[in-house]
């Protein structure tokens, strides 16, 4: 039994210990630390509560608690703050107006993920653990969490960020895509089993993107620039008459096509955080490269059809979808991980229509259809 309580002392002794040892990847946290720069307000019953932040050098930042009066607009410090980023430890040291004698109370960065950035001081009363959560780019969280009469005591803040200018990010993405040819109108054939048939077949895609956030960071507005790998299956077969020519034409195969892709869309985010949001916006698509592989019937260049020229050169359509955050890694690159449709606008082949002296017998529009899972991060952050 003896040792048994010594073991248990030993262990309690170690504990606060515990409680400090060094996270890892201090000095990444401490620079996204940095963006608590500024001047966030919460407006109360007693007038408005301001925490103001700036950058005293490239280890510290130095905060300021206050409230400004309604009566008067006279300002009033509660509490002064530090973050200090110093041998591979980040502290945080508040000075609260007329307590502890005005001397700093210390707390040690235990926790950052997207829970927050969490600092614990357990041998101190109330707080015993602070906690700073940033919701999206205009709101913070804070939330202090103690013991008073040695009962648990929790308060949660909610500020504003005042004066934000919007911000941007560049962003790489890449993934993979599914696509297939969709046709709508009316195709002739020599037999309904020949009407065209259409089947999906996998891609890939490239490119940058440009996001611009605004001011409350519930608005992005991405414009991307990038290369689009794109194929489908199509079969089908009719006749058509060039004057007094009749040409039999067939089609079994896979177009693999390659697009330079441009679009504009537009990214709103629902709840506070920003994590998942849905977008929706147009794209242009001008083609690059086409090529069919299997049955091409006439072979050959003419002056109807051509199988490897056919598509049009540009595509126009709407892309929607949503995004959600999905960091991969210990380092936070702003990695976000998204799912979305591509809906082409564009007739890309009028083979059907130039097929038929009469446009309600050849009315036949064939245009893409498609959907992507990719991953994109912001350069800014590695």
């Amino acid at each position: 039994m003896q040792i048994r309580i010594q073991y248990l002392s030993a262990l309690l002794l170690l504990l606060p210990a515990f409680c400090y040892a060094q996270i890892e990847d201090a000095d990444d946290i401490f620079r996204e630390l940095r963006t608590l720069e500024g001047t966030w307000f919460m407006p109360t019953d007693r007038g408005d509560r301001l925490e103001s932040w700036r950058i005293a050098d490239d280890s510290t930042l130095v905060g300021r608690d206050f409230r400004v009066k309604p009566e008067n607009g006279d300002s009033v410090t509660l509490e002064t703050m530090r973050i200090e980023f110093r041998n591979g430890n980040i502290d945080y040291l508040v000075i609260v107006r007329g307590q502890n004698q005005n001397k700093p109370v210390p707390f040690r960065l235990t926790q950052a993920d997207y829970d927050g950035y969490v600092f614990e001081n357990p041998d101190h009363d109330d707080p015993q653990k602070i906690r700073y959560l940033l919701l999206g780019n205009r709101e913070l969280q804070v939330t202090l969490e103690g013991k008073r009469n040695n009962r648990a005591v929790k308060q949660e803040y909610v500020f504003e960020r005042e004066f934000t200018p919007g911000s941007v990010e560049f962003r790489l993405r890449g993934g993979i895509n599914a696509n297939t040819l969709r046709g709508t109108g009316y195709f002739p054939s020599d037999t309904p089993a020949d009407k065209p048939v259409f089947g999906w077949k996998p891609g890939w895609e490239v490119g940058t993107q440009v996001a611009f956030k605004g001011r409350g960071g519930f608005v992005t507005v991405n414009c991307e620039l990038g290369l689009t790998g794109r194929s489908a299956h199509a079969k089908s077969a009719f006749t058509a008459i060039d004057d007094t020519t009749f040409s039999a034409y067939k089609r079994d195969g896979t177009y693999h096509t390659i697009w330079l892709r441009l679009a504009v869309a537009p990214e709103i985010s629902f709840k506070r955080e920003g994590r998942l949001s849905i977008m929706v916006g147009p794209y242009l698509g001008v083609l690059l490269g086409s090529r069919m592989k299997g049955t091409l019937e006439p072979k050959g260049e003419n002056k109807l059809f051509e199988a490897n020229n056919d598509f049009k050169k540009t595509d126009i359509g709407v892309v929607a979808g949503f995004q959600y955050k999905c960091n991969f890694g210990k380092k936070d690159i702003g990695g976000k991980l998204g799912l979305r449709a591509n809906i082409g606008m564009s007739d890309l082949d009028n083979l059907y229509v130039r097929g038929t002296s009469s446009a309600a017998l050849g009315n036949g529009r064939i245009s893409l259809l498609g959907a992507s899972l990719y991953y994109s991060f912001n350069l800014l952050n590695l």
